[in-house]
């Protein structure tokens, strides 16, 4: 693959049309995935509370580990939401857990890439006060959809891609992200039950966001793979 200097994208409150668009009818299905996740993120948290409070710091250690076990989640619910805006059939919840469930390897890289991005994270946030990371993480954020759509890559190879799809690019991410301020505010407002519904809105977003820019900056030497189904 190599890429195009041309560029056409959608506006902000374009990409925010084309998620609610997506996620019509599986509102609600989406927030159900959103607290399965978070729910078990609660209970890997419970062990960093519990030793807290007694003063131990052995549960931080253990929680760090479990948390693990939540990324395949996250990962799925991502591509679920990615599927959501290229076919709008999938039911969410059906797909985040059979994604996670029957693709291992998926997940593997996935976890290798976040550790990666996290390392290399932490390292810019010291030395920047923390508008280095902030910046990465935007150079970063096409990798979870590349690790889907082309298996063969490794996750240096995804994060190179994506740095390279979100020259340019990383602004207009950060704006579009920025317009859902007002929703987050609401959200807060209603004891954080809100992001249950604003999160899967903000990530279809970002998947339209990644379509349109792969679309527009990737041109392949193959055909156009076929997203996974469940």
């Amino acid at each position: 693959m190599y890429y195009s200097n041309i560029i056409i994208m959608k506006t902000p409150y374009e990409y925010r049309a084309q998620a609610r668009e997506a996620l019509r009818n599986q509102w609600g299905d989406a927030a159900i995935a959103s607290l399965i996740i978070l729910f078990i993120a609660m209970i890997i948290s419970t062990p960093s509370i519990i030793t807290s409070l007694e003063g131990s710091d052995w549960g931080g250690s253990i929680t760090t580990l479990l948390s693990v076990l939540v990324l395949p989640l996250q990962y799925a619910f991502y591509i679920s939401l990615l599927d959501r805006v290229r076919t709008n059939e999938t039911n969410i919840v059906n797909y985040t857990i059979t994604y996670a469930r029957q693709h291992a390897y998926a997940n593997m890289r996935f976890l290798v890439a976040g550790l990666l991005i996290i390392i290399l994270s932490s390292l810019l946030a010291v030395v920047t006060l923390g508008i280095g990371a902030i910046i990465l993480s935007y150079a970063y954020s096409m990798v979870p959809y590349l690790l889907h759509d082309y298996p063969e890559l490794t996750p240096r190879e995804a994060m190179k891609i994506s740095r390279e799809m979100m020259r340019g690019q990383k602004w207009n991410l950060f704006v579009l992200d920025l317009t859902f301020i007002g929703w987050i505010l609401l959200a807060i407002c209603t004891a954080g039950v809100g992001m249950l519904f604003v999160q899967p809105y903000m990530l279809t977003a970002r998947a339209a966001f990644y379509e349109d820019l792969k679309s527009e900056k990737l041109i392949e030497d193959t055909d156009e793979p076929t997203a996974t189904t469940e």
